[in-house]
């Protein structure tokens, strides 16, 4: 049985989710978090500590100790410069190349802004699904579902098919902002062991929130920017049978609940109706299903 992920919203949206069979795919700038993906990546590394580390590692790929990365540029200069100065004293190899590196943390300061402002526009205009993984959150029923009047749909992937429930990703909550790299990470770089991955800084802007947020439980489908650029959203339609479930707000009123349940009936008969309902003995949310009177 594959995930399921469920959204919350209200009976009106609920509504014209189910009747157009469409879902919201957002961008930064529609969320309700100033900070989502609208924000840079740290690079308050300790210098000294990757100069010296940086140093030390570039030694031993030099000397062979440690294999470098073939597409690394610092390693494709070794390989070249190692059958020539295979005698240089380790002093004077270390003097020469702490130039370098100091050079490549001048090139990140002079560069950084400039490349932080392009990756917030790429990233401005990216289309996401925002979707969580319990039913029951009852903060998530507050804030998005109307007081609990609304409904939360469940949504998984149709068996067989293409959907892109399976593209979805848990997003991470810190009370820091991400580093653009680690230190062992770019002293591994800066010695010619590894290449940057250019998908990880992305990742890491796209699944990551404060952790202000931590209740929501998110996860995520990113779409690119979809397929109009500039469109601040755009409804995709998903599969009738993606949709697998229902659960109505303990305080929705009767009438609309007859009213999805009998959407839900017509166009996705295979799907489950669930009532939510405070527990008699804890502060929790129960579901069961759900009998119109």
């Amino acid at each position: 049985m594959s995930k399921a992920f469920y959204k919350y919203m209200t009976y009106n949206t609920a509504k014209i989710v189910l009747e157009n069979q469409t879902l919201r795919w957002t961008t930064p700038a529609t969320l309700n978090d100033p900070y989502d993906i609208q924000f840079d990546l740290r690079i308050d590394f300790d210098r000294e500590k990757v100069l010296k580390n940086a140093l030390e590692k570039q030694w031993r790929v030099f000397t062979g100790e440690l294999k470098g990365y073939p597409g690394n540029p610092i390693s494709v200069m070794m390989d070249k410069l190692r059958p020539y100065l295979r005698q240089m004293p380790k002093d004077f190899f270390m003097e020469k190349m702490e130039a370098g590196i100091k050079k490549s943390f001048e090139a990140l300061d002079k560069n950084i802004q400039q490349t932080r402002q392009i990756t917030r526009e790429k990233l401005s205009t990216c289309k996401i699904l925002c979707l969580t993984d319990s039913p029951t959150n009852q903060l998530m029923w507050a804030y998005y579902a109307d007081s609990n009047k609304g409904v939360v749909l469940q949504f998984q992937n149709e068996l067989g098919e293409s959907s892109p429930y399976q593209l979805a990703k848990q997003v991470s909550y810190t009370s820091d902002m991400p580093m653009l790299f680690e230190e062992d990470e770019l002293s591994d770089f800066l010695a010619g062991l590894t290449n940057f991955d250019q998908k990880k800084p992305t990742d890491a802007l796209i699944y990551t929130k404060s952790d202000a947020w931590k209740h929501e439980s998110e996860w995520r489908i990113f779409a690119g920017s979809g397929r109009s650029k500039t469109a601040p959203h755009e409804d995709k339609a998903f599969g009738s049978r993606e949709l697998t479930g229902a659960v109505f707000g303990c305080r929705m009123p009767p009438e609309q609940k007859t009213a999805l349940s009998l959407i839900i009936t017509k166009l996705y008969p295979h799907a489950e109706i669930l009532q939510a309902a405070p527990a008699n003995h804890s502060f929790q949310l129960e579901l069961s299903p759900f009998n119109e009177a």
